[in-house]
């Protein structure tokens, strides 16, 4: 006679939950997936199930009841983590070429550079002689020898 081990234990355990509270789990996610998508419920209750596997030997539910609800509350974080990184990762696809975004006025601003109003001034760039005479000395050679030493 061979002895069961604590593993093949807890695979018989999970074998019978999983049977008993699937198709009940699978309608409860159903039912949380927006639009009613079947094949995303079926995935996230797999995903679901997986994480109640890796968390099963925690679990200390000693009816039914309190497995489906352990088992829905992890369905339902799942829902909500795969709509969480979604959202953060969803991305709006705009044609700049459509018609519809030709010969139109720019808005405000757009388009060139507008400088904040700090208060902070700079001083204007190209006024004969503020340029360091070494510096356009430098340039000019490396223009004629197209930049090579």
């Amino acid at each position: 006679m061979t002895a069961i081990t604590p593993a093949q234990q807890l695979n018989e355990h999970f074998t019978r939950i999983y049977t008993r509270f699937q198709p009940s789990i699978t309608r409860l996610v159903t039912r949380e997936v927006r639009g009613g998508n079947v094949h995303l419920a079926e995935d996230l209750t797999a995903d679901a199930f997986y994480r109640a596997w890796l968390d099963l030997h925690k679990c200390q539910a000693t009816s039914d009841g309190q497995m489906f609800n352990w088992l829905a509350a992890i369905a339902r974080r799942t829902v909500g983590a795969y709509y969480r990184t979604r959202k953060n990762v969803a991305e709006i696809a705009t044609d700049t070429g459509h018609w519809q975004y030709a010969n139109r006025a720019m808005n405000p601003g757009a388009g060139y550079y507008t400088p904040a109003a700090t208060g902070f001034r700079t001083a204007p760039i190209g006024r004969p002689g503020d340029s360091d005479p070494d510096m356009d000395e430098a340039l000019r050679r490396a223009r004629q020898t197209g930049g090579a030493r």
